[in-house]
């Protein structure tokens, strides 16, 4: 019976101090070398701390595109580490860009639930079946979003998580949409690899939103905000069974992927201040010449606060 005993009481005794194990929490690392986060792209569960080691003589940084975290320099063999509570995509890239690259520096990570990490190979489901296209297959293979691909495939931020993150509902601008935009506009964003993956995210939200969600939610409130990956807000309203999304119009809806779905617009969504306004503006909504000089016809005797209606 003591023997007994004794051996309850070691077992009670190696059962509490199992319980009382700290949790070991996750952690990953990116190394910074030649001017390149490695890797770009890395997807981690929820509460993982991420360490960044710069192996290159220059410094660079860490830094959110949207803010939430930012190294500030980081000189040789030193680090900067982050733990990302919550879950969602949080690209960064380096306001330094110390490097020989033409490309701008860019990474992302992509936190997903804590016990839902992605299999590395990425082409199985948990039960075996092969996966679905996702949304830059989706995207690469329609005959009406050529312009909006080879945007995609150009930015390479933008197509590392349309890839590997989501789920998300992308507003992807048709050909005629990026036609509409002038020489000028074209030509800037395609030059720069930064802007361009600003462009392309400010038309990217998380989550699975169908047309009938979308419509639903504007019909309920009038108009309902989403939050675009650059942090903007996209304003989704609804009139006569029409969705728009900003001064955009859905013309295809409903293209499903395996990490989000995608709706045609027929109008490029541009982020506030990354374009002058005049350079997306149709041309039928620029104020007619005529009208800029009606000023001069007023008379003398027109009160004064009728004068200045026409700046």
């Amino acid at each position: 019976m003591r023997m007994n005993s004794t051996i309850l009481g070691l077992a009670a005794v190696l059962a509490l101090g199992l319980v009382a194990l700290p949790v070991l929490a996750a952690t990953a690392d990116v190394d910074i070398r030649g001017g390149e986060y490695i890797p770009a792209s890395l997807t981690v569960e929820g509460n993982t701390t991420v360490t960044w080691m710069n192996y290159d003589e220059v410094s660079h940084t860490v830094t959110s595109t949207g803010g939430v975290f930012d190294s500030g320099p980081i000189e040789q063999n030193e680090t900067f580490n982050y733990t990302f509570s919550d879950t969602g995509t949080y690209p960064y890239g380096c306001t330094l860009n110390a490097s020989t690259r033409r490309t701008p520096m860019q990474g992302v990570v992509i936190v997903v639930p804590e016990g839902m990490m992605v299999e590395e190979n990425g082409n199985e489901t948990g039960e075996g079946e092969p996966a679905n296209m996702t949304l830059a297959d989706l995207v690469a293979g329609d005959a009406n979003l050529t312009s909006f691909a080879d945007a995609v495939g150009q930015a390479g931020l933008t197509r590392t998580v349309l890839n590997a993150g989501g789920p998300y509902t992308v507003f992807a601008p048709n050909d005629a949409a990026f036609e509409a935009l002038d020489n000028e506009t074209r030509t800037a964003l395609f030059n720069d690899t930064e802007m361009l993956d600003t462009l392309l995210m400010h038309h990217v939200v998380r989550g699975n939103y169908t047309a009938e969600d979308l419509m639903e939610e504007a019909n309920a409130t009038n108009e309902t905000v989403l939050e675009a990956l650059t942090g903007d807000s996209l304003n989704v309203s609804a009139a006569d069974d029409v969705l728009t999304v900003g001064n955009a119009t859905l013309v295809a809806s409903d293209l499903a992927a395996e990490n989000g779905i995608v709706h045609i617009i027929d109008t490029v969504l541009v982020p506030p201040d990354l374009l002058p306004p005049e350079n997306v503006t149709p041309a039928e909504n620029v104020t007619p010449v005529e009208n800029e000089t009606a000023v001069e016809n007023v008379t003398p005797e027109a009160p004064a606060e009728e004068q200045r209606v026409i700046p």
